[in-house]
């Protein structure tokens, strides 16, 4: 009776452990635990890509032409944001020619000096239906910039009459910048964009002796070209 009773209880047991360890086996993905660290998160994956940009941009400082190459470069997320920097700078300063404008801190003046200088900050810009044939994005620059004068100082001799020029660094100002835009691309092959935009430069706190604070607060046109992973 004793024997029996043994050899039952031992089968109970058994029976027991047997039940746990297939109830473990099969049911631990229900029980599994997730943590911050050494978890895969398969399901959290953002697409990333990259890209290099070159664009000319068309603006006017008062009533002058001004010719604003750039670059851009920067990393795209899932298809839609960009994050990067970019940068402008006045590619026509010559075009920029003032008269009658002050260089240095001690008042005196110089018959001539061009305008120059440039700006860039931070890139954010979003996209919508980025992989369609044509698609809309609308970037945001944020940073600074400086502007300067660049005297041009003449020395003719009267024997020969020919003139000598020299450029002098002068007078300039660090300044904060921000553009918003919305621009136009079409994809035209698998890594290369075509784009039109335009955009509106606004600096508050321009303090550029001899020039309105205005100055550079107007719309720009640009033309980009941006090569990349997208």
């Amino acid at each position: 009776m004793k024997i029996k009773l043994i050899i039952i209880i031992c089968l109970t047991f058994t029976l027991a452990a047997f039940s746990q360890g297939h109830k473990t086996a099969s049911d631990t993905a229900s029980y599994k635990i997730n943590t911050v660290f050494g978890n895969h998160h398969g399901c959290c994956k953002i697409p990333l890509g990259y890209f290099i940009e070159f664009d000319a941009g068309y603006t006017r400082f008062g009533h002058k032409n001004v010719f604003l190459p750039g670059i851009s470069m920067g990393l795209i997320l899932n298809h839609n944001w960009t994050v990067g920097l970019t940068g402008s700078f006045i590619g026509n300063p010559q075009g920029l020619h003032y008269r009658h404008v002050y260089y240095d801190t001690t008042g005196q003046t110089n018959n001539s000096a061009n305008l120059g200088g440039g700006f860039g900050g931070a890139l954010i810009e979003y996209t919508l239906f980025p992989k369609s044939r044509l698609h809309v994005s609308f970037p945001l620059m944020i940073g600074g910039g400086y502007l300067y004068w660049n005297r041009v100082s003449s020395d003719y001799h009267t024997q020969n009459l020919l003139g000598s020029y020299s450029n002098h660094s002068g007078s300039g100002t660090h300044f904060f910048v921000i553009e918003p835009g919305v621009k136009m691309e079409v994809n035209l092959a698998k890594m290369f964009r075509l784009g039109l935009g335009v955009s509106y430069r606004y600096a508050p706190d321009l303090d550029l002796k001899h020039a309105s604070e205005n100055l550079i607060n107007q719309f720009t046109a640009k033309l980009s070209l941006r090569f990349g992973k997208f």
